[in-house]
């Protein structure tokens, strides 16, 4: 079904929500023109039907509906550079997905505030919320997204020089790689965490995680990948 049909569709369901009194059916309705607006770069007509049904939903008490639509309101501000409020309604989403214990939408929230204090230059508050929802993933026991943060944290701190903080977050970053089966991660994370030991001038620390994503590419049939390591490795040997 395309675009179109998808937006026929919605109409027809929010008129009979509308007739039904249906108030949960009607924001859904509002919620699915209001993404296919927002897809189409039709921002005005976006605006116009999740600002509804955000408002239906805070009449009726649709706190996850919501928290979806505040961030859809977030992502059309950012659409429109306006990244004072697009935080804003980020950052209200964040309040009811952590009212509602709910960690998956915490996180989805968290990693776009951290995207927008990024954008403002201000590092530490995106290394702050990357944290929080690092810790989040970790207490779920949510690798993937633990990854998904640390691969977000890794360049704000080399961006800040903490040297020890990247390194530490490489560590884990394989950690949950390894754990994850995640073969390719784990070696660019050995072979970042060389890059860190090389950049302070402890070649010879850098040398076996070199070697050790060397041999996962090779086994990962990236002769490319695994060529690249073995040029730096002779060139660092003739040093």
């Amino acid at each position: 079904m395309d675009r179109l049909e998808k937006m026929e569709e919605f109409k027809d369901s929010l008129e009979s929500a509308r007739a039904e009194g249906d108030q949960v059916a009607e924001a859904a309705a509002l919620h699915g023109i209001g993404r296919i607006y927002l897809t189409e770069k039709v921002y005005d007509a976006a605006e116009e039907f999740l600002s509804q049904c955000a408002q239906l939903c805070r009449e009726s008490g649709q706190r996850e509906g919501l928290a979806q639509t505040l961030i859809d309101l977030g992502d059309l501000a950012l659409a429109q550079e306006d990244a004072e409020n697009a935080e804003k309604m980020f950052r209200e989403s964040l309040l009811i997905y952590q009212d509602n214990d709910l960690s998956q939408g915490q996180a989805r929230v968290m990693d776009r505030i951290a995207d927008v204090t990024v954008a403002r230059g201000n590092l530490d508050e995106a290394i702050n919320i990357s944290l929080d929802g690092l810790n989040l993933c970790r207490q779920s026991a949510d690798r993937i997204g633990a990854i998904y943060f640390l691969e977000k944290i890794i360049p704000l701190y080399k961006a800040k020089g903490a040297v020890a903080d990247v390194e530490a977050s490489y560590r884990e970053l394989i950690t949950f790689a390894e754990e994850l089966g995640d073969s390719e991660r784990m070696a660019m994370g050995l072979a970042g965490l060389a890059d860190v030991y090389e950049r302070v001038e402890k070649p010879e620390e850098a040398v076996p995680y070199l070697e050790m994503a060397h041999d996962i590419y090779l086994r990962l049939g990236k002769e490319t990948e695994a060529g690249f390591i073995r040029e730096h490795l002779e060139k660092m040997g003739d040093s």
